[in-house]
């Protein structure tokens, strides 16, 4: 039903011969109906198309609905109606002239019916019925209208001339600059910013009424946050008007990733989403480079908040965010004072121990690891873990043999009074010899070397060349 004809004949009509005329329907008729079987099918051929009536530029929707009558026994005319929700009824009676005489029996009569108004993505049920109305001869049909999607109506229809938006940005001033186009005559337009959540889109600022006269000039609206779900949009300024929406910050997510707070006292990770977006949210630990290792239960959300409990705030303590676009991952510790613990190591007179502080009540685990040779931590063979709890504002220590410069030890420690922590790793043993390093101090080695010998080629080939000079210059000297 989504072909669309345009300037056809709504007229009513029926079959050459016949002196077809239309009456007043009673809708009493409808609802009384004889239940004599009828020799052969009456209705055939019954056809429902849309039509684009049209007057200059104006243009409205019609349904033309034509059947074919096999004319038996008394039947001496047909009724249609086309009925859908919230609209009224439209129904139309025809009769057959001559046919009590018996001249129209057995004949084929083709009807058809004045067309029906009708609007866009309207669903109309059509029913035709014999005058008389018999009860097993009763025809019906849906017939959907097209939507103002649709190409044949969208730019065709009044209702569904919605303007065409362009805009320009300008990220400096947090501006749009925004051009209506192609739209409804004399009519006024509106204009305004809103956040698209699903089908809903809540506005955001004041609204702005053009006027016809001034269509033709840019209007500009600012927003506060170029997120993906903030949307121009527009629509004329009458009832029920359809609206258009355009959103150009659609594929700027990262937008949407800063939304993470943390609530020290019930030790939650939030997230809250200022826009609909599919995306699976998890705790990770950071590593210094490019990867964050998952520390499980990952949330999946539509739009819904994220809360995370029982998390031990740390700068290398991340959120992952990733969607069917990427990933994406923050570390809302990094900056700013957030742990509520410390380690360190400390030294006095040959000896070494670990001294842990905590501004909230916490409970840990430790243990000794060695970085020789390789210079990732690996936990001495016989060193087995300690745990214990350290009360808020106090600190304990834990005293590292004498001979731990002679393996290279560091010592990890990590919370284990909540859900989601990561280890800390403490390697700044005061010892005389040399101990490999983390990998980001080799990193950095790595870099030194080749500079300082760099550097010393050139100051070596500066220091010659100087050289040369003052011996040129003795030889000319007289």
């Amino acid at each position: 039903m989504d072909s669309t004809e345009r300037n056809q004949d709504c007229a009513w009509s029926c079959s050459e011969g016949l002196q077809c005329k239309p009456r007043a329907y009673s809708p009493l008729s409808a609802f009384h109906c004889r239940n004599q079987a009828v020799s052969s099918a009456v209705f055939n051929n019954v056809m429902l198309s849309n039509v684009l009536a049209c007057e200059g530029r104006k243009c409205s929707l019609q349904l033309k609905i034509a059947a074919s009558v096999n004319v038996t026994g008394d039947i001496r005319g047909v009724s249609v109606c086309a009925d859908s929700a919230g609209m009224i009824g439209h129904c139309q009676i025809y009769t057959f002239g001559n046919v009590g005489k018996g001249k129209a029996t057995g004949k084929q009569v083709d009807v058809q019916f004045k067309c029906v108004p009708v609007r866009p993505g309207q669903l109309v049920f059509v029913t035709l019925k014999t005058i008389p109305n018999y009860c097993k001869v009763m025809w019906t049909q849906r017939h959907l209208v097209p939507e103002c999607s649709h190409e044949g109506i969208r730019d065709e229809i009044t209702e569904c001339i919605t303007g065409k938006l362009a805009y320009a940005v300008d990220k400096a001033r947090n501006m749009l600059t925004v051009k209506v186009t192609e739209a409804p005559e004399n009519t006024d337009y509106n204009l305004r910013l809103c956040h698209k959540r699903n089908v809903i889109c809540t506005g955001e600022g004041a609204q702005r009424t053009i006027k016809p006269q001034y269509l033709e000039s840019s209007i500009t609206l600012h927003y506060s946050k170029p997120l993906p779900c903030l949307c121009i949009e527009g629509w004329p300024a009458r009832v029920d008007a359809r609206r258009v929406q355009v959103c150009p910050f659609k594929n700027n997510l990262e937008e949407l990733w800063s939304g993470i707070t943390y609530d020290l006292n019930k030790e939650e990770l939030i997230w809250e989403p200022l826009c609909p977006v599919k995306v699976s949210v998890s705790l990770c630990h950071a590593d210094g480079g490019k990867s964050c290792q998952d520390l499980g239960n990952v949330f999946h959300s539509e739009g819904q908040k994220a809360i995370f409990s029982s998390v031990d705030p740390h700068p290398m303590l991340c959120t992952k965010f990733t969607t069917e676009v990427g990933t994406w991952i923050k570390c809302p510790f990094a900056k700013g004072n957030f742990s509520v613990w410390t380690a360190k190591i400390t030294s006095k007179d040959g000896q070494q121990w670990a001294e842990i502080s905590t501004w909230v009540k916490a409970s840990f685990s430790i243990s000794v690891c060695e970085m020789n040779p390789s210079p990732q931590c690996k936990q001495i063979e016989g060193n087995k873990f300690q745990s214990f709890s350290v009360d808020k504002m106090k600190h304990t220590v834990f005293n590292l043999s004498k001979s731990a410069c002679e393996v290279c030890v560091c010592i990890k420690v990590q919370r284990v009074d909540v859900r989601f922590s990561v280890p800390v790793l403490q390697c700044d043993l005061q010892c005389s010899s040399w101990c490999p390093v983390p990998e980001r101090s080799q990193d950095i080695e790595k870099i030194l070397l080749p500079a300082l010998i760099i550097l010393t080629v050139i100051l070596a080939a500066v220091l010659f060349g100087r050289m040369t000079i003052k011996d040129w210059d003795k030889k000319r000297t007289p």
